[in-house]
């Protein structure tokens, strides 16, 4: 009897032992899956924040760049309006020195046929070096056609 209660008390303790051991190492694996899930979740949540600041660097980066392009179009446009106006200008001064140009030779055909002393002088030509002088007076060059 009391060597039976000796084996009795001996194997509860064992079997007490080993569940308390099997207990003890369930909690500290399931504590250990938990802390590997929370990590990986925090990995995860680091990733997406990773994403989310690199996504918001693109888009403060292509606004940026779309404004810069905004302002350039802008001072194209401007430069573009004053180069029409200034385009617009140089063809209307440039019909009326054709029409002012116009009514010169008019007038110097009026002349030719209306005096005949005007008309003997307009067609002798200049002697020899004044048309040179002449050019180079008015600034243009000694060999040009104009």
């Amino acid at each position: 009897m009391i060597g039976g209660f000796i084996v009795k008390k001996l194997a509860t303790s064992i079997l007490s032992r080993w569940i308390l051991g099997g207990l003890v190492a369930l909690l500290l694996g399931s504590a250990a899956l938990m802390w590997h899930n929370h990590k990986e979740g925090l990995k995860e949540e680091g990733r997406l924040e990773c994403v989310q600041e690199i996504s918001q660097a693109t888009i403060d980066a292509l606004e940026d760049a779309l404004a810069d392009e905004k302002r350039a179009r802008a001072a194209l446009r401007a430069s573009l309006i004053a180069a029409a106006t200034a385009n617009q200008e140089a063809v209307a001064r440039r019909n009326e020195s054709e029409s002012r140009l116009e009514e010169l030779q008019t007038q110097m055909e009026e002349q030719k046929n209306e005096d005949p002393e005007y008309r003997e002088w307009s067609d002798t030509t200049l002697p020899s070096g004044v048309a040179d002088r002449l050019r180079q007076a008015a600034g243009s060059a000694a060999d040009s056609n104009d």
